[in-house]
C-alpha cells in the first residue's frame, strides 16, 4: 500500500470510528402508537372510560406511560382540546398532578406550570389531593378534586 493510499485508508476508518452513520442524514422523530396523538415531544391518548385516580394512574402505567403532566398553557390548550375531539364537549378529566402537601406530576417530571381555577386549590373537606381539567369548560383551569371520584384520563409517554 503506497504512502498516500494508507493515509486515505487512516483518514477514512478513523473517521467512520469517530462519527459514525450519517451525520449529514436527520433523524425522524419516533412515532407514536397506534391511537395516541404526539404534542412536542410526547404521545397522549384519552382513556374514553371513567375510574379514580389512582386507578387511572394505575392504566397508564400498564401501558409504559404515566397521568399527563402539564407544562405550559400550550400544552393545557391542547389537552383540552383532544379531551374535546374525543367526547364532543368539555369533559373534566384527570391529569397527573397530586398532592399531600406539596403539588407533584406522577411522571416525576418538574411542577413547573399551574393555571388554577379562582380559589384553586382549595382542598375542599379536606379531601382534594387529585388534579383536573375542564371543571369550567372552554377556560384553561386546573382543579384539585378527590381521588376517588370518577372523571375520564390522559396518559402520556415518550414515543
Amino acid at each position: 500500500m503506497k504512502n498516500k493510499d494508507f493515509a486515505l485508508f487512516f483518514r477514512m476508518c478513523c473517521t467512520s470510528l469517530l462519527f459514525p452513520g450519517r451525520p449529514s442524514s436527520p433523524r425522524s422523530s419516533p412515532a407514536c402508537p397506534s391511537g395516541w396523538t404526539k404534542y412536542g415531544n410526547r404521545c397522549f391518548y384519552f382513556y374514553n372510560s371513567q375510574m379514580n385516580w389512582a386507578s387511572a394512574e394505575s392504566d397508564c402505567i400498564s401501558l409504559g406511560a404515566n397521568l399527563a403532566s402539564i407544562h405550559s398553557s400550550s400544552e393545557h390548550s391542547f389537552l383540552k382540546a383532544l379531551v374535546r375531539s374525543k367526547k364532543g364537549s368539555y369533559q373534566r378529566t384527570w391529569v397527573g398532578g397530586h398532592d399531600e402537601g406539596v403539588w407533584l406530576w406522577s411522571d416525576g417530571s418538574k411542577f413547573d406550570y399551574t393555571k388554577w381555577g379562582s380559589g384553586e386549590p382549595n382542598n375542599l373537606g379536606g379531601k382534594e389531593h387529585c388534579m383536573e381539567i375542564n371543571l369550567k369548560g372552554s377556560a384553561l383551569y386546573i382543579n384539585d378534586e378527590p381521588c376517588t371520584t370518577s372523571s375520564f384520563f390522559i396518559c402520556a409517554k415518550k414515543p
